[in-house]
């Protein structure tokens, strides 16, 4: 059976016989195959060992290739970790607790600073987010809170002197962490204000005078050792009896600023029985002739006021000899240093009503001192006299 296929029509004759001969030849005499490039690109050697580690079923290697390379993988992450280790301990670590400590240190500056009325300030707000954005200890304390902080208080307090200042124009300081108040003028309180920092002006609120007077029953010691005169400005400290168990432990006063508006002494201190004797002795010869002059005034000071009411003295005339009597009489005692030091005295005393409780309840412990600064017209002649160069 003839099992050989027809000719094409479409291919020439002898085209089949070619296509064979060209087959046989290259059978008998094969085409070298192209070289393949000894030297890989290092991309390509990349690549070649990528393919090793990712796919090692595709690339036949020996079990010592293996755990050497195993080795050296398991060697690069020790060594790795070790740095990465050193890195966070040595460096990274105690660079993150110096920011952390100066940003707490900044932050606890800062709410010591803004507190009260200021605590919810936006200047506050953008600080602590200066703070909290900080990236190094550096730029930490670069960041002046005290400046910033203190031109807040002061433009705060001098609103608030202004909105709380009474008809006579005076505002009270009160003192928060000592409960101490001092009533000043607004123009004192206004020098407080720019004369210091928000150290100071943090611990200080404005508030209007509460005032009230207060009689108080007191010794000579008590009283400014009797020289206070009425419109005095005193200061009132505790002695060591005081009932305030924190009376000892404060070198500032516990009321500053309080007005005296009266004074009265004792009834008997207005009380004059005086009699005065000058003796003089003439001798001529046997014959002795003395002479005694005596001068006697009694009188009782209450008992001419009342005689002036009723008329039986010249009132104007009364008025005007007895005028500042019981302060004329404390100075001259100062003056020749002899006086009575059991006088006693009742002042009206004008202080902030929320300290009343304490002035009745320590009367026999409080003392009365007259500030240097608003010190009488005797005692600034005294201090000048004595520091004069």
């Amino acid at each position: 059976m003839n099992n050989k296929k027809p000719r094409d029509p479409l291919y020439p004759r002898g085209f089949e016989q070619t296509k064979e001969l060209k087959n046989q030849i290259q059978e008998e005499f094969p085409k070298p195959n192209k070289k393949e490039e000894d030297e890989l690109t290092p991309l390509k050697k990349l690549n070649h060992k990528l393919g090793v580690y990712l796919s090692p079923k595709s690339v036949d290697i020996s079990d010592n290739e293996k755990k050497r390379k195993i080795g050296v993988i398991i060697t690069t992450i020790i060594i790795a970790t070790l740095i990465i280790s050193m890195y966070y301990f040595i460096i990274y670590e105690p660079a993150q607790e110096k920011l952390s400590l100066a940003k707490t240190t900044k932050l606890n500056e800062l709410h010591d600073l803004y507190t009260g009325a200021l605590t919810t300030s936006p200047n506050a707000m953008i600080l602590e987010n200066r703070i909290n954005e900080a990236k190094t200890p550096e730029e930490v304390s670069a960041i002046n809170i005290l400046i910033e902080a203190t031109s807040d208080w002061r433009s705060f307090h001098k609103k608030s002197i202004n909105l709380n200042m009474d008809k006579y124009n005076r505002t009270m300081a009160v003192y928060e962490n000592e409960s101490e108040n001092t009533i000043l003028p607004v123009s004192e309180a206004m020098e407080i204000v720019n004369e210091n920092d928000a150290t100071i002006l943090s611990q200080i609120k404005f508030e209007e005078p509460n005032t009230v007077s207060v009689p108080i029953l007191v010794s000579r010691l008590q009283a400014g050792a009797g020289l206070v005169r009425v419109g005095s400005i005193v200061d009132i400290y505790t002695n060591s009896n005081s009932t305030d168990d924190n009376a000892t432990n404060s070198t500032n006063p516990k009321i500053s600023g309080c007005t005296v508006l009266s004074i009265m002494r004792y009834e008997e201190n207005g009380e004059i029985d005086s009699q005065y004797s000058k003796t003089k002795m003439t001798v001529k010869g046997n014959n002795t002739y003395p002479k005694e002059n005596t001068r006697g005034f009694s009188s009782n000071v209450l008992e001419m006021i009342k005689g002036a009411i009723v008329k039986g003295y010249d009132e104007k005339e009364t008025y005007q000899m007895l005028k500042d009597y019981g302060v004329k009489l404390s100075n001259y005692e100062r003056e020749i240093n002899l006086g009575d030091l059991d006088a006693q005295y009742m002042l009206l005393i004008e202080i902030p009503q929320d300290k009343v409780n304490y002035v009745l309840d320590n009367m026999e412990s409080i003392v009365l001192t007259i500030p240097t600064s608003e010190a009488p017209d005797w005692m600034v002649s005294q201090l000048s006299s004595t520091y004069r160069y």
